[in-house]
């Protein structure tokens, strides 16, 4: 059970999150398209260059939403490689499923505004296979503290990860979006590299 002071930590964290959150994404909502598509060709050959995920067989990324650095060209890359890569379709219970990534497949849009894969999804530990998850972020700080939208569901994909072989843990933010400290609450899982259109960040004893 959790100590009262400890529990009112966690609650200044949740609000400071609550706080930030909107600024950050109408700092995104300000960036024009010839920015957007500058930081998306940077993000993707920054992660294709990197060391992990230039071996991994299977990649575990996203399609973007509006405003985020984008990964189509990410995505079109691993394609070209032959990487089987997976992407995540978001359930009404709060979870994710994972399903092939096949640009020619129909798609719906969900609530959460994203293009997901239509159909049978794979079964629920496929994220344990894969080398490397590439994961949205509104910010990450210095110690790979990651910072969401607050629906929780990455937080709750990447928790029943396994210790033993966890997969590499790439977030991608803007260049402004990687912080000295962002707020945090226990639960949240840090990530091993942050990648943005200026280069990679590995997080001090972290694997890359």
């Amino acid at each position: 059970m959790d100590r009262p002071g400890a529990r009112q930590r966690n609650d200044a964290a949740a609000e400071e999150k609550r706080a930030v959150r909107p600024r950050l994404l109408e700092a995104r909502r300000r960036r024009d398209l010839e920015q957007r598509r500058a930081v998306d060709d940077a993000v993707a050959a920054h992660l294709l260059a990197l060391p992990s995920v230039a071996r991994a067989r299977r990649v575990a990324a996203y399609r973007s939403m509006p405003g985020e650095p984008g990964t189509e060209a990410l995505l079109a890359g691993l394609l070209e490689r032959g990487v089987e890569v997976l992407v995540p379709v978001s359930r009404s219970d709060g979870s994710l499923a994972w399903a092939p990534h096949d640009p020619t497949a129909p798609t719906a849009r969900s609530r959460l505004g994203v293009d997901e894969p239509v159909g049978a999804t794979l079964p629920d530990d496929a994220l344990a296979s894969v080398d490397v998850v590439v994961l949205p972020a509104l910010a990450v700080d210095h110690a790979g503290r990651r910072l969401g939208r607050g629906a929780g569901y990455y937080d709750r994909a990447l928790a029943v990860l396994p210790r033993r072989r966890r997969p590499l843990l790439v977030a991608v933010v803007h260049a402004e979006e990687l912080l000295t400290e962002v707020p945090h609450e226990p639960h949240d899982l840090p990530v091993d590299v942050v990648v943005t259109e200026n280069g990679v960040f590995r997080v001090p004893e972290a694997p890359a």
